[in-house]
């Protein structure tokens, strides 16, 4: 009984061990010879007042009511709230005739400038390239954005630049000619845009300024062996263990973007407009952004589990190969150009990189578990069977034969025989195999 008490424990120990200790995440800095992939880089347009104008004419003539493009504007660029929309189409008894009460994604079609509009110039350490080779539609909560070196644009087979920073070639500076009044961010392959991204962490920029930002970046390498354990043991998700309606890959800003549709759903029965893959009975009307705006504080901010104040509380884990990324410096000056001149560049080269591996796996947890059993009570794999066998097998072969009809001729010994003889051929093809 001590035996068994002791192999419970130690076998509950291990199993406890192997499910809360199996990854080991540490810093390391032992080799710094490393390939730097420079960070997605996606563009999201912000305002864009002559298009409105032109739009607005062509909808609703000219003269018309010019609150109508402050409607459209708020549509367009969507921040989760609608003030201009409600004020004056929102009302039943006083709203303005001209007003569109759903599909509001033909005024994002028509007002968003394309690829073309938005850049004027692209260029990698002072070599420069076609913008819009590289810069793919990314479908975003925040609207059509433009995007670099990510995973998650429409584009069915997406070219990627070659943007790598090492001791040969030093640290890299990507350099932007942009002709309209937009957001950028700086983020990891399979990381989108969203509502809930920090105001430190976008650079907003406008024409005639130079802005130019440093960063440093940090990397994450993933042992091999950290894919076969669980998602709940590694607390993290690969891009491609996606369980998401909105994006094709998995990252914790994309897990957001799902939990707040779902949110928007189970409270208005519909979604705003802009959110990814939402079917046109899914977007919300007029009244459902009247639901959206009432319930902006539960639905746009996130919020912890065990926190007491309004917003939404999302499960994401992380993604496993998410980077680090800090802001060093932001350096801002004037121009007489018609457009905005952005320089994103690395500060240094990374010095270290956090690496994930696995302590105990599971076949470290059937060494130990059989371990122990050996030590404490002399058992192995085939004794565990062989109990099996001699209660059930045994027996019922046994039964079988007795059962079995023999001659009348036949003598009692030759039955004897017969008996050991098939009781030893049923132990050795059990042993055998």
């Amino acid at each position: 009984m001590l035996s068994w008490l002791g192999t419970s424990m130690l076998i509950r120990a291990n199993w406890d061990d192997y499910q809360n200790n199996a990854i080991q995440f540490v810093a390391e800095t032992s080799y710094l010879d490393w390939d730097t992939q420079f960070p997605s880089v996606t563009v999201c347009e912000v305002d864009n007042q002559d298009r409105i104008a032109d739009v607005t004419d062509e909808i609703y003539g000219d003269p018309h009511d010019y609150n109508l493009d402050e409607v459209v504007k708020e549509l367009v660029y969507y921040k989760g709230l609608n003030f201009y929309t409600l004020q004056i189409c929102g009302d039943p008894e006083t709203r303005n005739a001209a007003c569109s009460l759903s599909n509001f994604t033909v005024f994002s079609d028509m007002v968003r400038s394309n690829c073309e509009q938005i850049f004027a110039k692209c260029m990698w350490n002072n070599k420069p390239f076609d913008c819009c080779k590289y810069f793919h539609p990314m479908n975003t909560e925040l609207g059509v954005c433009f995007s670099i070196n990510s995973r998650q644009t429409t584009a069915k087979k997406p070219e990627f630049f070659d943007m790598i920073s090492n001791r040969k070639v030093g640290v890299g500076t990507f350099y932007l000619e942009i002709k309209v009044f937009s957001n950028i961010y700086v983020l990891g392959e399979q990381e989108v845009p969203s509502l809930t991204t920090l105001q430190t962490e976008i650079l907003q920029i406008s024409p005639q300024i130079r802005y130019h930002r440093y960063f440093a970046l940090t990397e994450i390498e993933n042992q091999a062996e950290v894919r076969d354990v669980s998602i709940v043991q590694r607390n993290c998700r690969f891009m491609d263990e996606s369980y998401l309606n909105v994006y094709k890959y998995y990252s914790y800003s994309a897990c957001s973007v799902q939990c707040r549709r779902d949110a928007q759903l189970a409270r208005c029965n519909c979604s705003h407009h802009l959110i990814p893959n939402t079917k046109p009975e899914q977007q919300c009307t007029i009244t459902g952004l009247e639901c959206l705006n009432k319930n902006y504080d539960d639905l746009a901010v996130l919020k912890a589990p065990w926190a007491k104040r309004k917003g939404i509380v999302c499960f994401c884990v992380p993604s496993c190969t998410e980077i680090e990324l800090s802001i060093v410096k932001d350096d801002k000056s004037g121009i007489d150009d018609n457009y905005a001149i952005v320089e994103l560049s690395l500060d240094r080269l990374p010095s270290e990189r956090f690496k994930r591996s696995v302590v105990k796996g599971r076949l470290d947890l059937v060494v130990s578990m059989g371990g122990t059993t050996a030590l404490f009570i002399g058992a192995s794999l085939l004794s565990f069977v062989e109990i099996f066998y001699y209660l059930l097998l045994r027996p019922l072969s046994n039964y079988i034969l007795r059962r079995k009809p023999t001659k009348p001729n036949q003598k009692q010994q030759n039955h004897k025989y017969v008996t050991i003889s098939y009781t030893l051929y049923v132990d050795l093809v059990f042993y055998r195999f």
